[in-house]
């Protein structure tokens, strides 16, 4: 469990104020926020890299000492996976893993590192320099490296960035088999909440420096606090009626065939797996996925999931 205590940071202003939170060990928590909310910033003092202006980081419950008191600043025990992948670029991928596993016994750093490599499906690439890997290869290069030293926290900044849609998924599920074989907590930071639902068992969400409580997934996608931590998690509809804000996502609604709000007109994007129609009515504009494209004159009432 590790666990923080009133963290507070400030540089020309401030950057944190009074963050409290606690994860518990094997989770997987989601920090989701605007970029420049300071969520890079919380990982670093987690790892033992920037010292807090106040505050504690508690590791089953003992106080850890402030980076600025240590000879090299870091907890051997955490792991950090930068934006900037920081590999031996002209060491292969098997050199990369090998080289960051140096304090397990020898006889037993082969087997883990080609556990990781399978893991994280690098098994067919060891041979491969860094510098030969694509963005995607060496983003999972990075995490294996990371796991290789057996941390018991494994943080994540940006996994998902500049990564396509169909990499972005294999990395999901890469992720989702690490968390099933290896009993390591892991914090996962994105500024985009959608990339986080599948694969955290809670979520945060920092804004102006200060830290929402833990929710699920599941309560922060339908019943989120506010607009900023709705548009966060993808597209939030807010349409009034009878002098009431209703607020829905574009899954919340069902096609009813009378005494529904009628859509007047609709313009459909096929999206491939389902079509996003933006709907116009007198209530006002909103959107709704679905399977088949919605027609003109269809009646919706809106159903909420949570």
């Amino acid at each position: 469990m590790i666990r923080l205590q009133n963290i507070s940071l400030s540089f020309s202003q401030p950057v944190l104020k009074n963050i409290n939170l606690t994860i518990e060990r094997g989770e997987t928590l989601g920090i989701v926020g605007k970029s420049g909310a300071g969520k890079s910033t919380l990982l670093s003092i987690i790892a033992g890299k920037i010292t807090p202006n106040e505050g504690e980081v508690f590791y089953e419950n003992q106080i850890l000492p402030y980076p600025n008191e240590l000879l090299i600043p870091g907890y051997s025990f955490v792991q950090i996976v930068e934006q900037k992948f920081n590999l031996d670029l002209f060491h292969t991928v098997y050199e990369n893993i090998h080289l960051k596993a140096v304090q397990l016994p020898f006889d037993k750093r082969d087997n883990w590192v080609r556990k990781i490599m399978g893991i994280l499906g690098l098994k067919k690439l060891e041979k491969q320099k860094a510098v030969e890997l694509s963005g995607g290869e060496q983003q999972r290069l990075a995490i294996a490296r990371a796991l290789a030293s057996k941390p018991t926290i494994l943080l994540m900044d940006e996994p998902f960035a500049h990564l396509d849609e169909l990499l972005k998924s294999k990395l999901q599920n890469y992720l989702a088999k690490l968390k099933e074989e290896i009993n390591c907590t892991m914090i996962l930071v994105s500024h985009d909440g959608v990339d986080l639902l599948s694969l955290t068992d809670h979520i945060v969400h920092l804004k102006n420096g200060k830290l929402s409580k833990k929710n699920t997934p599941k309560n922060l996608y339908f019943s989120p606090k506010n607009r900023e931590q709705a548009e966060l998690f993808g597209y939030w509809n807010s349409i009034e009626i009878d002098n009431s804000c209703i607020h829905f996502r574009p899954s919340e609604y069902q096609i009813v065939t009378k005494d529904g709000v009628s859509i007047e007109s609709v313009k459909t994007n096929f999206k491939g797996v389902y079509y996003e129609n933006q709907c116009f009515s007198k209530y006002g504009e909103f959107v709704l996925n679905s399977l088949t494209p919605i027609q003109k004159g269809t009646q919706i009432v809106i159903q909420k999931q949570n």
